[in-house]
């Protein structure tokens, strides 16, 4: 049986085949709450999507490895002195992101869920813990 990191990877390289997958989760993430909206409203989202295809592989192994420099400055960013995005906020993220790989997945079932949940928990947490500092 392949681990939950091996299954969200695979799923990961089959979403980024569909050309709208980045784009797509953050129309999802903006409106899954309505404090998210205002953090994006000088985003350049060209840019900003290269950087969350960079910071999920980063978020996918980190989850795998447990390495805290894979993620020290996505944390740092995020932290209440840089973005200052609420910790709360984070289960919109995840949730906004399981839902558009159930979209976009064509092999996307409860396996490959559970996957992405479990792959990705261990960096989120981390970059929870880091919001204080």
């Amino acid at each position: 049986m392949m681990s939950a990191h091996a299954v969200a990877q695979q799923s990961y390289a089959r979403c980024q085949r569909t050309p709208d997958f980045l784009q797509r989760f953050y129309d999802v993430l903006l409106e899954s709450h309505p404090a998210i909206p205002p953090m994006f409203e000088h985003t350049h989202f060209p840019k900003q999507t290269k950087l969350l295809q960079h910071g999920l592989g980063l978020l996918l192994s980190y989850g795998n490895s447990r390495d805290d420099a894979l993620l020290e400055r996505i944390a740092a960013r995020h932290s209440v002195n840089g973005l200052d995005v609420d910790p709360s906020l984070y289960v919109h993220f995840v949730e906004s992101l399981v839902a558009v790989v159930r979209e976009r997945d064509p092999k996307f079932d409860e396996e490959v869920e559970r996957a992405w949940r479990e792959a990705v928990k261990p960096g989120i947490d981390f970059i929870r813990r880091r919001y204080g500092s």
